[in-house]
């Protein structure tokens, strides 16, 4: 091939890499923008209020599916692993919601370990014993013209509704160690981000599930509600 042909192919090529590297940057930019807007949609962060509020899906018969972690997941992203368990398949993710309590002020605890979870089953370890730190959480399910707390929407052992102590926990490092997508856990467990500091993970191991939904409280499979969580700042 001579010189001269070269050339006129190379100044070809370059333009149109050139071209195709800007649509790329344009479509990425665009995606992006998309991705603002989506979350902006599914998820609100009220100053005034002091609330983050976003929609999940409800299913009432979740945490009492045959196999799985039962009893254990109140709120979860529905792309984790833990969403088929849970009560609430949030449309958005933990990540972003995480986000949004710090942005209200909450503080993540961050005093669990991996093995509060892993080495449940082992005696002589004492992580399955630690309690979730954090700021504290109060937590309300809405749907309709109703605004309940989450407590009153599910059963624990020799009581009507479930003792909850929630607590933003954070535990971001973990979040690819467990991918569970884990927004609210109803015990102090490491792959949550906010946990139960009223029942840790030897509660888990020891007692067995305790935690029922409520169904007749709850609408009915496949309705859309909103998770409104409200930290508590006064009370850290």
């Amino acid at each position: 091939m001579k010189l001269r042909d070269r050339r006129e192919i190379v100044g070809f090529l370059v333009p149109a890499v050139i071209v195709l590297v800007i649509t790329a940057g344009i479509r990425m930019g665009w995606a992006r923008s998309n991705d603002a807007k989506r979350a902006n949609e599914l998820l609100a962060v009220d100053r005034e209020r002091g609330e983050v509020s976003f929609f999940a899906v409800v299913h009432p018969g979740a945490m009492d599916r045959p196999l799985g972690v039962k009893g254990h997941h109140a709120v979860v992203f529905k792309e984790g692993r833990a969403a088929t368990w849970a009560l609430f398949r949030s449309e958005v993710s933990d990540l972003e919601v995480r986000r949004a309590l710090e942005k209200l002020g909450a503080k993540a605890g961050e005093n669990l370990t991996a093995e509060s979870w892993t080495a449940r089953k082992d005696r002589t370890r004492r992580d399955a014993d630690l309690v979730v730190d954090g700021t504290p959480i109060e937590a309300f399910v809405a749907w309709g013209d109703k605004r309940v707390p989450l407590e009153s929407l599910i059963t624990e052992a020799q009581s009507p509704s479930a003792t909850l102590d929630l607590r933003y926990g954070g535990n971001e490092r973990f979040r690819e160690t467990f991918r569970s997508g884990c927004i609210i856990c109803l015990y102090s467990c490491p792959g949550g981000a906010i946990g139960n500091r009223a029942y840790t993970i030897r509660d888990y191991v020891r007692d067995g599930v305790i935690f029922h939904a409520q169904q007749k409280q709850l609408p009915r499979a496949g309705t859309r509600v909103q998770i409104i969580l409200k930290p508590k700042l006064e009370a850290e």
